[in-house]
């Protein structure tokens, strides 16, 4: 619950912040998110379409980290709140990638990763096409929080 609310703190400050080029990339077990077994590793904001299909979220970080998905109803936008790089376990550019504006109502879901260092998470086909975005953090190896890379979903 704390990480929720500093992390709602961060993006209130970050509503003035302008878009940079950064983005964040992925790396398996340590902070990646595939949509329906997308590319691990990948950067942000890639579309992925999971029209008619069931689509799972799979975060991929140290056995038993807490982590959360968040769900934006706004387009992805790489480096829309540029972060300070994540240095542990290796260098690593860090970025919010869902886009900053109080129109984007944003819906977290609690996780943890089990001993396989893995969290999945599935929903139902859609019968109504939509997009949205989405972005997970996990907390670290080092005990630090670290972002996933984002999507921007079609389904």
């Amino acid at each position: 619950m704390r990480f929720l609310r500093t992390f709602a703190l961060l993006l209130l400050a970050a509503l003035p912040a302008a878009p940079l080029a950064a983005q964040t990339t992925g790396f398996p077990f340590v902070n990646d998110l595939t949509v329906n077994g997308s590319i691990p590793g990948s950067t942000s904001c890639n579309l992925v379409n999971s029209t008619a299909l069931p689509h799972t979220y799979q975060i991929t970080a140290a056995p038993l980290s807490p982590c959360v998905l968040f769900f934006s109803l706004c387009p992805c936008q790489a480096g829309a709140l540029p972060l300070p790089p994540a240095t542990c376990p290796f260098p690593m550019t860090q970025s919010l990638d869902l886009m900053i504006n109080p129109a984007c109502f944003v819906i977290p879901i609690n996780g943890a990763t089990n001993g396989a260092g893995v969290f999945s998470i599935t929903f139902p086909a859609s019968t109504v096409p939509f997009t949205f975005s989405v972005q997970a953090a996990v907390v670290d190896i080092c005990g630090t929080v670290s972002l996933t890379q984002a999507y921007d979903v079609w389904i």
